[in-house]
């Protein structure tokens, strides 16, 4: 599905989508291509490259980023997701590929380094809060429900392995791996941007971006942070180096309002409510998993215990938007960000 430049422009209004600012000195328009996947906009963006070159790899990537969603969202039947997801619940182990594995070792990984607030095992949660549609409208799951899922204690931690063999000593473990999977496609789209002799690009997806090389006629690229009380305006703006991802989590979007009661679709694993902290939290870190993951365990972690995660995850770089619009951020991110 293609946009034409104006739909573009409107779509990247959206609140959890960090726009690029338009600079000057670019003197080369990129080659660009705009598509719905994983229920967002996906944007790529290449620079310095012969416009045929360019559009054959983003038709590449394009494709490949159908396929990725067909497998990697939770609730489309035959993915391998859903696959391994129906072999956890009935109790039985099933073999992935070497690609699959590793995504969840380094998934669990980051579950274990954020203290369980990044936790993609917890899928049946986000189902009963209805985030695992595209429309939320409630009402909340009871608290009897949210109770007994608590008691049972699903995580991804609770999955290991026998060579290729998944196993789960928790059949109520389903994964959803909505938290970090953006940015693995992120990583894997580059990579195949790079295969393709590219080297100077920018691919968005949602909040998460990621760049190679640089625009024209500039060494890095300009990054805006969304105001979350503002669609249309950014509150911020930083320099992203190549070579380099941003995530911004948001609860401003993906929300309902229920008798009054606002409630946003992050999930905070220890409690089985949603997160209610932050509006929103932006990192910045070489790798978009890693960034997406941190983003995520940051917002849930809160005022209180951000910077302790923030350093148990390795994030030099995080930003992050109180509901008041106060800001709380690394003295790293002090340098990179400018306020607007």
């Amino acid at each position: 599905m293609r946009f034409d430049r104006r739909d573009f422009l409107r779509l990247s209004l959206l609140p959890l989508l960090p726009s690029v600012l338009a600079s000057c000195s670019e003197t080369q328009e990129p080659v660009e291509a705009t598509q719905i996947v994983f229920g967002t906009v996906v944007n790529l963006q290449i620079y310095n490259t012969d416009k045929q070159t360019a559009e054959n790899a983003i038709a590449r990537v394009e494709s490949y980023f159908q396929q990725f969603h067909h497998e990697w969202h939770a609730w489309e039947k035959g993915g391998i997701l859903s696959k391994i997801n129906t072999a956890i619940a009935e109790q039985k182990p099933i073999e992935v590929a070497d690609s699959v594995k590793n995504f969840i070792l380094k998934s669990r990984q980051l579950t274990r380094e954020s203290d369980g607030l990044f936790d993609p095992g917890i899928g049946k949660i986000i189902e009963m809060w209805g985030f695992h549609s595209e429309h939320w409208q409630g009402p909340p799951p009871e608290d009897s429900k949210i109770h007994a899922w608590l008691q049972s204690h699903p995580s991804l931690l609770d999955v290991y392995f026998k060579g290729n063999r998944l196993y789960s000593t928790n059949s109520q473990v389903q994964l959803d791996f909505g938290g970090n999977a953006k940015g693995l496609a992120i990583d894997l789209a580059l990579q195949q941007l790079q295969q393709a002799g590219i080297h100077d690009a920018l691919v968005s997806i949602g909040g998460d971006m990621k760049a190679i090389g640089h625009p024209a006629g500039r060494q890095e690229w300009n990054i805006g942070i969304q105001d979350p009380k503002n669609s249309q305006k950014a509150i911020a703006a930083l320099h992203l180096n190549g070579g380099e991802s941003v995530v911004t989590s948001g609860t401003y979007q993906r929300y309902f309002i229920w008798k009054g009661q606002r409630y946003a679709h992050i999930i905070d694993p220890n409690t089985g409510y949603p997160a209610d902290s932050f509006s929103s939290v932006t990192v910045i870190h070489p790798d978009a998993i890693t960034a997406d993951s941190a983003a995520t365990a940051l917002l849930v972690a809160g005022p209180e215990r951000w910077q302790t995660i923030a350093a148990k995850m390795g994030i030099q770089y995080a930003f992050c938007i109180g509901h008041d619009g106060a800001i709380q951020q690394t003295k790293a991110m002090e340098q990179r960000v400018k306020l607007l």
